[in-house]
């Protein structure tokens, strides 16, 4: 009977550590990744569109920061934008951004996009994270 019961408290605390955790708190490990909607909006006269979507930075300490790098192109036309970021608690932000065209004004229609950026955590000296993608395949509207 001692056996059992024994055997009863072992498996009662493994499922305890399992479900509640060992009392010691997670720390994920920073990341920094963006997306970029397939859709950007075409502003009046051309000379800009409007980039969306999401972002993911952290968790780094209140005082970090970074910025992503957005390149948008068309045969005779590219263009340049950047969005800060603002917050790198780890948690997902939506973002939208100006790309400005370089060489003429952007036509409705398919493009390319392409990605860079980076995010430092001023308090601790840490590497900074850096993330890119693109081109990718991305209509102008």
């Amino acid at each position: 009977m001692r056996h059992k019961l024994r055997r009863l408290g072992v498996v009662t605390a493994a499922v305890a550590a399992a479900v509640f955790g060992s009392g010691q708190a997670a720390t994920a490990d920073p990341v920094l990744q963006v997306s970029l909607d397939s859709v950007l909006r075409l502003q009046p006269g051309g000379l800009q569109v409007v980039a969306t979507g999401h972002y993911t930075c952290g968790p780094l300490s209140p005082n970090s920061d970074g910025v992503v790098d957005l390149t948008v192109e068309q045969p005779s036309v590219t263009g340049y934008g950047y969005l800060f970021l603002t917050v790198c608690d780890g948690s997902r932000q939506t973002w939208s951004a100006p790309v400005d065209s370089v060489g003429g004004p952007f036509a409705g229609g398919r493009a390319e996009a392409s990605v860079s950026g980076y995010a430092c955590d001023r308090s601790t000296g840490a590497d900074c994270l850096v993330t890119s993608f693109g081109p990718k395949l991305v209509h102008i509207r």
